[in-house]
C-alpha cells in the first residue's frame, strides 16, 4: 500500500518507479504486474506507434477485450467501445505532443458513447517512458470524473434555476439582463427590450385555503403557461414567491410589449384544474419597463418595472401598466383600435364603419382651365365605440397586425364599384388612384386578387392607378418589382407616392415601372419658405418630365404653391386649394365642372 501511495503522490516519476520494479532483484516482476493490475486508477502502456502493450482492469473492464487490445491502437478500442470517432482526435493530439516534447501532459477527456447515447468524463495523464535515455513508450493513467462533472453541472444548474418551476431564477435573470444592458451600445437597429414584472393576483389565497402543495402545482402550471405565451426569443424567470419576470427581446417598438402582456394576462387568468380543485381567481398584474428608455442600468430598469407592476395592482389588478403613464394610456388606446379593427375584419362589417372618400387630381389642360382627370381613394374609419380615427393612426396598426390586406381588398372593390359608373358619365381616361401597402405587395396572391377584382367588377385596368410609397421597397424589393412589372404589363398605372421622402429615389426610379411621381406634400408646403425645398421640387419636376412620367404635386393649398408649380411646368395637382376629399356624390358633381378652380 505504501508503494501505491507513492505512485499517487509522485505521478511524474511513475515511469521511473516502474523501471525500478523491473530492475530491482528484491522485487519480482510479477509483483509489479500485480501492483499495476490492482492500482486504484486506470493504467495502460503504448509503444510509440500507439499500439497497446499493457492495460489494467480499470482501464478496460472487459477481460476479453483487454486481451485483444494488445497490439491494437485507440481506433480499434474506440470502435469496440462505441465511442464517437471525433473523440479520438484529441487523444491522438495529446499522444503526439508527449512524444514530440518528451514530457508529461494532463487533460480532461470527454468521450461520447454513441450507441448508449451517454457522455463520460475522464482525468487523463500521459507521460513518456525512457529506455537507455531514449523515449520508448507512453504511459496513460487517470480516473473516471463523470460523477464529479455531472455533480458540478447539477450544482451549477441548481444555482441558476428555480426548484419548483424549473425556470431560471433571480440570479439567472440578473445575468441575462446585465448582458442585454452591455449590448445596448451595439444595438444599431434601435430595437426595444421589454422587462415585464408579473405578480400573481390572489395567489396567497391558494396557499392559505388549499395548502402549499397545491400552491406549488399552481406555480408549475403558471410557468408552463408563461413559456407557451412567449416567443422563442423571450425569456421567463421566477424571482421567488408568486413573482415572475419576462424579458422580451428584439421588439420593434414598445407596443409589441403590449402583445406579450396581453397574451400572458389571457393565459394566466384561465381556470386551473389542480387535482380535484378548480381555481378561477388567479390573475396577473404586469409592470413594463423598456430598455433603454426606462433605464440603462440594472437597478433603474428593475425598480421602474417593479413600480409599474405595483401601479397595475393598485389600479385594479389583472392588467398591465408601463412605467410611463403616458405610454400606458397610448397602449390602452392602441389596444382598443387593434381590437376593434380585428372585430371589423373578422365580421366583414366594412360597410358599417368605413367610408371611401375621393380627393380630385387636377390637370391644367389650358390657360385657367383646371380639369379633374382622376381622384385618390382615401379610407376613413368611424368606429361606434371609439369614434373617428385618423388613417395616420389606424393604417400603421393594421399593417403591423396583418389586417391591412382584407381592408385593402375592400377598398379596391369599393373604389372600382364607385368608379365604374363615373367612367360612363365622363371622360374614359378618368382614373382612380388606390394605395397599396408593402405588406399587400408581399402577399403571394396580390396580383391575381387585383386582376380578378377589376375583371369581376368590369373596370378597365387603365382606369386604375396603384400608389406605392417608395420606402416600401427597402426590403425584398426583387419580389415587389416582379409584381409591379406584371401589373403594369396588364395595363395598370403605377405611381410612386410621397416621392422624395424615402431612400435612394434615383435607384428606385431606375427599377420601378412607375408611370407617375407624386411629390410629397411636405416639400410643397414649404415652397417659397425654404430655398432648399424650392430647389428640390424643381429638381423632382424636371426629373419626372425628363423620364416622361406624370408629375403630380400633393398638398397644394395656396395660390403661391400653384404659381411656383406652374412656373416650373408642373401641370398636375392634388390639394385643398382645389378640393378636400369628398364622397362619391360630390365627386360626380365636381366631374361635371368645366374647371374646378
Amino acid at each position: 500500500m505504501a508503494i501505491i501511495n507513492s505512485l499517487n503522490s509522485a505521478r511524474e516519476k511513475f515511469g521511473g518507479l516502474l523501471n525500478s520494479f523491473k530492475n530491482n532483484a528484491k522485487i519480482k516482476a510479477s509483483f509489479a504486474d500485480q501492483i499495476l493490475d490492482n492500482a486504484p486508477m486506470e493504467f495502460a502502456i503504448m509503444d510509440l506507434q500507439g499500439h497497446y502493450l499493457y492495460a489494467n482492469d480499470l482501464y478496460i473492464t472487459d477481460a476479453d477485450l483487454r486481451k485483444k487490445i494488445i497490439g491494437n491502437d485507440d481506433k480499434y478500442l474506440f470502435n469496440k467501445l462505441g465511442i464517437g470517432a471525433e473523440c479520438i482526435e484529441e487523444r491522438m493530439n495529446h499522444f503526439q505532443e508527449v512524444i514530440k516534447d518528451q514530457k508529461a501532459t494532463r487533460f480532461i477527456e470527454k468521450l461520447l458513447f454513441t450507441e448508449r447515447n451517454s457522455t463520460r468524463y475522464y482525468k487523463r495523464h500521459l507521460f513518456p517512458l525512457f529506455k537507455d535515455g531514449e523515449i520508448s513508450g507512453v504511459c496513460i493513467y487517470g480516473s473516471d470524473l463523470t460523477a464529479v462533472v455531472l455533480g458540478q453541472n447539477e450544482l451549477k444548474y441548481m444555482a441558476y434555476h428555480d426548484k419548483i418551476t424549473d425556470l431560471g431564477n433571480r440570479e439567472a435573470f440578473f445575468i441575462q439582463l446585465d448582458q442585454i444592458i452591455t449590448d445596448i451600445p451595439r444595438n444599431r437597429e434601435k430595437q426595444v427590450t421589454a422587462i415585464l414584472f408579473c405578480d400573481l393576483d390572489n395567489f396567497k389565497l391558494v396557499n392559505d385555503t388549499l395548502g402549499h402543495n397545491i400552491g406549488d402545482k399552481v406555480l408549475k402550471e403558471v410557468a408552463r403557461r408563461l413559456k407557451e405565451s412567449l416567443r422563442k426569443t423571450d425569456f421567463v424567470y421566477r424571482l421567488g414567491g408568486d413573482e415572475f419576470t419576462v424579458i422580451g427581446k428584439h421588439l420593434k417598438n414598445e407596443y409589441e410589449a403590449v402583445n406579450i402582456a396581453k397574451k400572458i394576462i389571457d393565459s394566466i387568468s384561465e381556470p386551473y384544474q389542480i387535482q380535484s380543485h378548480t381555481i378561477t381567481y388567479i390573475t396577473v398584474s404586469i409592470g413594463i419597463g423598456t430598455l433603454p428608455k426606462d433605464g440603462d442600468d440594472r437597478e433603474t430598469i428593475v425598480k421602474n418595472a417593479d413600480m409599474a407592476m405595483y401601479t397595475a395592482k393598485k389600479e385594479g389588478k389583472n392588467q398591465f401598466q408601463f412605467f410611463s403613464k403616458e405610454m400606458t394610456q397610448q397602449s390602452i388606446n392602441r389596444l382598443k383600435i387593434e381590437n376593434n379593427l380585428q372585430v371589423m375584419v373578422k365580421n366583414r362589417i366594412f360597410e358599417n364603419e368605413c367610408e371611401v372618400l375621393y380627393q380630385p387630381i387636377i390637370e391644367l389642360t389650358s390657360p385657367n382651365v383646371y380639369k379633374m382627370v382622376g381622384s385618390e381613394a382615401l379610407l376613413r374609419w368611424n368606429n361606434p365605440q371609439i369614434g373617428k380615427i385618423s388613417p395616420e393612426i389606424f393604417i400603421p396598426i393594421a399593417e403591423e397586425t396583418n389586417l391591412i390586406s382584407p381592408i385593402g381588398d375592400w377598398v379596391l372593390q369599393k373604389a372600382c364599384k364607385d368608379l365604374k359608373p363615373l367612367i360612363k358619365d365622363a371622360n374614359k381616361s378618368f382614373y382612380v388612384s388606390i394605395n397599396l401597402s408593402t405588406r399587400q405587395l408581399k402577399s403571394i396572391d396580390i396580383l391575381a386578387k387585383i386582376v380578378k377584382t377589376v375583371k369581376d367588377i368590369g373596370v378597365n385596368p387603365a382606369n386604375i392607378q396603384l400608389e406605392i410609397t417608395e420606402t416600401g421597397y427597402v426590403e425584398e424589393q426583387s419580389d415587389i418589382l416582379k409584381v409591379l412589372d406584371d401589373l403594369k404589363n396588364k395595363g395598370f398605372k403605377i405611381a410612386i407616392d410621397d416621392f422624395g421622402t424615402g431612400y435612394a429615389s434615383l435607384t428606385y426610379l431606375q427599377k420601378i415601372p412607375a408611370t407617375a411621381l407624386k411629390i410629397d406634400k411636405s416639400f410643397v408646403s414649404n415652397l417659397n419658405v425654404s430655398s432648399d425645398d424650392n430647389q428640390l421640387v424643381k429638381s423632382m419636376i424636371n426629373l419626372g418630365r425628363d423620364l416622361k412620367k406624370d408629375v403630380i404635386a400633393e398638398g397644394v393649398e395656396t395660390e403661391d404653391h400653384l404659381k411656383f408649380l406652374q412656373d416650373n411646368k408642373c401641370t398636375k395637382y392634388q390639394g385643398f386649394l382645389f378640393s378636400k376629399p369628398v364622397d362619391i356624390k360630390k365627386l360626380k358633381i365636381l366631374m361635371k365642372k368645366e374647371s374646378i378652380y
